[in-house]
């Protein structure tokens, strides 16, 4: 019974665990960035240091999604924790906002930074297994995603039709 009680958005440990992960898969989309710049350039130049010449897959577009998307779900997820006092939600449903968000980072983290090295990015549950693994991370991510979006509707409209 005491998990239906409603009560505003998460404990500061729900945040924080969030918001650490959000951080971690931030960062990994923001060294992917130096992939696809590699990918892009041929080779890493970060003055004054000389150019090092570093192999990449040539994947342009899938190293720039591997970029972008942890980044921005990241900064979704994170978004979603720290207004989450805006958020009217069950101890239940903030339990589930807080896992599914964890899947959302990681398994978009995961699918994002392997797609580059895929036969067909992921898409589709076939070839290799590197393949299977990017469409098996993104598949559960797309999912929470959804997850998390809902529960922010959710809470945010019993917050606005009882703000108290």
């Amino acid at each position: 019974m005491a998990d239906s009680v409603i009560y505003p958005g998460l404990t500061n440990k729900q945040r924080a665990t969030m918001s650490f992960h959000s951080f971690v898969v931030i960062l990994i989309g923001s060294t992917a960035g130096f992939a696809w710049l590699i990918a892009l350039g041929g080779y890493l130049h970060l003055w004054p240091l000389p150019p090092i010449e570093i192999s990449v897959p040539d994947q342009k577009e899938l190293w720039r999604n591997a970029h972008v998307g942890p980044i921005v779900h990241g900064m979704l997820v994170v978004l979603v924790a720290e207004i989450s006092p805006l958020l009217t939600l069950t101890k239940k449903e903030a339990r589930i906002l807080v896992i599914a968000g964890l899947v959302e980072v990681w398994g978009n983290a995961l699918g994002f930074s392997t797609a580059p090295y895929t036969t067909n990015r992921g898409l589709t549950p076939d070839g290799s297994f590197i393949n299977y693994f990017a469409y098996f991370t993104f598949y559960p991510a797309v999912v929470a995603a959804l997850i998390v979006v809902i529960l922010g509707v959710v809470g945010s409209y019993r917050t606005m039709k009882n703000p108290s």
